[in-house]
């Protein structure tokens, strides 16, 4: 029981992550590509676009094939495409492997193949031409099922009902027939329909609408609109269309049931049919990415992709509203190849809306009409997401009640951040917003408002400059580096000030090369400063230019000299010891290395070591430095020879504002044995620092581990004798014996020395 609980457990963890992965499936676009020299032995090719940029990813070359319709198996491990039957004429269905990107087999090759569609069931059905007959071919294997053969004509398109079954296929000579799908038995019949192009594939002559009660069927100048849930199947009404172009119509219908797409195959309009009110709408593909030769709905419903034979243009579902179009073709006229087919696959939902925000104008911003005016946002796209199609901006005169496009912001491109509007000659105190909208290539929209500012409507000849003058600073001041200076002052028009201008000087007014601000609004009446911290002047004034909408300006220059200096130092620099370390021990005698490091807010001037053997109570200037030192060896110090147990280093560093700073450390001497000899029964012992810097040094001597407490013969820095038997000197034994000293508490290392 448990063992079959836990591959349950397992069994839906692997199909929990088999989702997971499936749903960050990025979405693809394929688009298969005629070569446009028709030359029927260079063949096509399939572009593998990446639909959250429209860009291609990977071109997959057939070179002997001129494909045109593309339907991806179930599993989109293959491709089928037919071979255009008018470019390459009985070439049959064109299998490819999307992973090995490789032709892997050729079927019904001396066929001219019209059309292709899965049906619910997974199987493929196959319109043959010259038989006029249907192959059902299992994608799985690549075998044929079964064939219908008991046609009236050529198939030119086929359908498949929601739940009841049915297949419609529509035939070259006007007639449609329904099918089981299932059984492959015919059911019913739709006769003396008006006659499609004989000239054309009819690619998307039927549609269904999404409940499965309506079939709309294209013909030459029209629609038929059939009652498919009746028995006989009626007409019950039909819709007339203007011909434009030399194809049938393609039919797509929205996922609400409410709209019919109409395409012109082989035209460029595109009509939207509103099933209730059944009114019309028509708009124009633009014209440089060629007719339209089929649509498609994105599987999240949000989107119509218009295939065009040098592109894709894409319409919103959800608002009725023209997008965008892309080139996807090497360019957008012959001869560049051109594109009649699609196939979507991967996760559509993928990614996240774009974030929009506008930056300028501000509120309470005043502009004179006529005044150029840099409109200005930011729009970001997160990771994985749709990039962005195009940007709109939109003028309101009502605090955003209503708005209206402004003329040549309608559509600007996706990489735009920014917008020069001339702003109209009206006048709207404090009630002009301006609105930018973007909408990225999955539909997804943002938009951002500004807040209310005002447009001042221009008097006819405005010669009167603007009047401006400073309140502080008026000169005389001492301001120090790195502070804010306080700016204000009042500036005024008769009819509004719209940009000024405020920069600095350091010479008295003669140049002013510092930019403070440049643009400000007429509204901004004061500004902080942060000086510079490298800046310092006994000259220093400031410059304002105020302009008015009609170009006039006047200027205002702080009425004396300020100072800016450098603030009064009060920082001492910092120091650290790095060598010796804190308590370090040391033998007495050796040179002494000491690294350091001196930081200061200014700068470091000079710097000195000095040294302490008294544990800090005097101190004696060892060398001193200039700025940028730091190192040293004391050597030479004859003190250095004792042991020591107070030693202490210090540096200190002096900045130019004479602010000293230190780091002292302590460290120990301490003595050393090199040599022990024992001969005539005294015990001789050679080194340094026996003899310590206190006043009361004591010296304690220990061989073999045991003190000897006898009185030595003799006790200098360098030597230390002492006279006893082996057994009074700690049991000296033949071969090796040890011994070591302690000085006023410090001990030496352990000699071993051989009797």
């Amino acid at each position: 029981m448990f063992k079959h609980i836990l591959n349950l457990i397992l069994l839906l963890m692997a199909i929990s992550h088999t989702n997971i992965v499936f749903a960050q499936e990025p979405p693809i676009v394929y688009q298969t590509f005629i070569r446009d020299d028709f030359d029927r032995t260079n063949g096509g090719y399939i572009s593998i676009i990446n639909a959250l940029t429209l860009t291609e990813i990977e071109k997959m070359d057939l070179p002997t094939s001129s494909v045109q319709t593309i339907v991806l198996a179930p599993d989109k491990k293959l491709a089928f495409m037919n071979a255009n039957p008018f470019i390459d004429p009985k070439k049959g269905l064109i299998v490819v492997d999307l992973g090995t990107k490789k032709v892997v087999r050729n079927l019904f090759e001396d066929i001219g193949v019209y059309g292709l569609k899965l049906a619910p069931d997974g199987m493929l059905w196959v319109l043959l031409n010259e038989t006029q007959e249907i192959a059902i071919v299992n994608p799985k294997d690549l075998s044929i099922a079964s064939r219908i053969s008991s046609l009236e004509g050529a198939p030119r398109d086929v359908i498949f009902g929601l739940d009841d079954r049915r297949a419609y296929v529509s035939l070259l000579n006007n007639n449609v027939f329904v099918f089981d799908y299932i059984t492959k038995r015919s059911i019913t019949a739709i006769r003396s329909l008006t006659k499609g192009d004989d000239r054309q594939l009819r690619p998307q002559q039927l549609e269904l609408s999404p409940d499965g009660k309506i079939l709309y069927i294209g013909s030459i100048n029209g629609i038929f609109i059939a009652d498919i849930t009746s028995f006989p199947i009626k007409i019950t009404s039909s819709l007339a269309l203007p011909i434009n172009s030399f194809g049938d119509f393609l039919l797509k219908a929205s996922p609400d049931g409410k709209f019919l797409y109409i395409g012109e195959y082989l035209g460029a309009d595109l009509y939207i049919y509103n099933i209730e009110t059944k009114a019309i709408i028509n708009f124009r593909t633009p014209g440089n990415r060629g007719i339209i030769n089929g649509l498609t709905i994105s599987p999240t419903n949000k989107l119509l992709y218009i295939i065009e034979s040098y592109g894709i243009s894409l319409y919103d579902i959800d608002t009725q509203s023209f997008i965008t179009g892309i080139v996807t073709s090497t360019g957008a006229h012959p001869p560049n190849p051109f594109s009649k087919g699609i196939a979507l696959t991967g996760d559509f939902s993928i990614g996240q809306a774009p974030k929009l925000q506008t930056i300028s104008p501000v509120a309470n911003d005043n502009f004179v009409a006529g005044q150029p005016v840099t409109i200005k946002w930011q729009t970001t796209v997160a990771a994985q997401s749709y990039a962005i199609a195009s940007h709109s901006i939109e003028l309101s005169t009502d605090s955003g009640a209503t708005f209206a496009p402004i003329p040549g912001a309608e559509e600007l491109p996706g990489n735009v951040q920014e917008f020069t509007w001339t702003t109209p000659n009206i006048e709207v105190m404090d009630k002009a917003q301006i609105r930018v909208s973007t909408v990225d290539l999955g539909a997804r929209r943002a938009n951002s408002t500004t807040g209310n500012f005002s447009i001042i409507k221009t008097a006819p000849g405005d010669t009167q400059a603007p009047t401006v003058t400073f309140l502080s600073p008026k000169g005389s001041e001492r301001f120090n580096s790195g502070d804010n200076l306080q700016i204000s002052w009042m500036s005024s028009d008769n009819v509004a000030v719209t940009s000024q201008d405020l920069s600095l000087s350091t010479d008295g007014g003669t140049t002013f090369p510092i930019t403070i601000a440049s643009g400000l609004p007429g509204a901004t009446q004061s500004l902080s400063f942060l000086i510079p911290t490298s800046l310092q002047s006994d000259q220093a004034r400031l410059r304002l230019i105020v302009r008015d909408g009609a170009g006039n300006s006047s200027q205002t220059v702080t009425p004396s000299t300020f100072r800016i200096e450098q603030p009064v130092d009060t920082l001492a620099p910092v120091v650290t010891i790095s060598q010796p370390s804190s308590n370090q021990s040391l033998i007495a005698g050796q040179p002494i290395q000491v690294n350091w490091q001196s930081v200061d807010n200014r700068a470091v001037v000079s710097q000195a070591l000095l040294l302490s053997l008294d544990g800090g109570k005097t101190f004696a200037t060892v060398a001193s430095f200039g700025a940028s030192d730091n190192s040293f060896v004391i050597n030479n110090i004859d003190r250095l020879n004792l042991t020591n147990s107070q030693a202490i280093v210090r540096i200190t560093a002096t900045d130019s504002s004479g602010n000293i700073g230190q780091a002292s450390t302590q460290f120990s001497t301490s003595p050393a044995i090199t040599n022990a000899v024992y001969q005539s029964k005294i015990l001789t012992i050679s080194g340094i620092g026996f003899m310590s810097n206190s006043a009361s040094s004591t010296t304690r001597l220990f061989v073999n581990e045991k003190e000897i407490t006898l009185t030595p013969m003799s006790v200098s820095n360098n030597s230390f004798a002492i006279k006893g038997s082996k057994k009074k000197l700690g049991g000296i034994v033949r071969g090796n014996n040890t011994v070591r000293l302690v000085v006023n508490g410090i001990e030496s290392n352990n000699l071993t020395f051989n009797f």
